[in-house]
């Protein structure tokens, strides 16, 4: 398992007793004779290793592709060398937010911000195996960094709270992923599924009024618009699409264990109690 060090993959060990784990200092995903090292022998790969940090990619396109992109390309034909199945965790954000609905896998992807792309390469790649699976999720919080993780923190220092207020997605705990991860990696299901929080979609200031309530915080936000946020908050920005709800109707058909998203921030913020 690559990105062993991730929100993720710290979920997903607990669950893979005996996998070998990789993060960023023992795999270096951008270095193709390092993976074919790495996955020889192999006979299933999951690989989570990414650049994540969504404004980061659209300042430092060329670092994304290579890691997303290029990295997921080193991967997947390491896997096809040694015979294995792969599984890819990738992104809501390979969509361009303009359909009223949810997006199904098959939504026609579009991506709007170099993240989106980079993920979507990569995406291609894994498709070259029959048995690979792609599994889309989106809005991940777990240990380390993260947007609830964030509001709590900046509601604590008495911050203000502006949160964008017209972007609408599915928040998903790291630890139901991983959960619903172990679950495929034993199913026979390929191609592509998503995976993410149940329930109602929402937006960023709904899920910052959530992770508030949950943890008592008597802190207000303030709804913002995209364009304002943008604007004020002094770096690059990365574009992100209006609406990226995944729908979860083949996750559900497939009996992947799913949980309703605000069920788990409430979870979530009781362990950072």
């Amino acid at each position: 398992m690559t990105g062993a060090g991730g929100q993720v993959g710290t979920a997903l060990r607990a669950r893979l007793g005996s996998a070998r784990f990789m993060g960023r200092s023992e795999l270096d995903v951008t270095d193709r004779k390092a993976v074919h090292r790495a996955v020889g022998g192999a006979g299933l790969v999951v690989h989570l290793a990414a650049m994540t940090n969504v404004d980061e990619c659209e300042a430092r396109p060329d670092a994304a592709f290579a890691v997303n992109a290029e990295g997921t390309r080193h991967m997947a034909e390491a896997a096809a060398a040694a015979g294995a199945r792969m599984v890819y965790v990738s992104t809501d954000y390979v969509f361009d937010g303009e359909k009223a609905g949810e997006y199904e896998e098959a939504g026609g992807p579009r991506a709007i911000n170099v993240y989106g792309k980079s993920k979507l390469g990569g995406e291609r790649h894994v498709a070259a195996g029959e048995a690979n699976l792609t599994v889309r999720t989106s809005w991940v919080f777990g240990q380390g960094r993260n947007f609830v993780r964030a509001i709590l923190g900046a509601a604590g220092r008495g911050d203000p709270l502006r949160v964008v207020a017209d972007q609408r997605g599915r928040p998903t705990w790291a630890e139901n992923l991983a959960a619903a991860l172990a679950f495929l990696l034993e199913a026979p299901i390929t191609g592509t599924i998503n995976v993410a929080g149940s329930g109602h979609p929402c937006t960023w200031a709904d899920l910052a009024e959530v992770a508030l309530e949950a943890a008592g915080s008597p802190a207000r936000v303030e709804r913002i618009d995209s364009e304002t946020y943008s604007r004020t908050a002094g770096r690059t920005v990365a574009p992100r699409p209006r609406n990226s709800a995944l729908a979860l109707d083949r996750a559900v058909a497939r009996g992947v264990p799913l949980v309703d998203w605000r069920r788990s921030v409430r979870d979530y913020v009781g362990t950072m109690a």
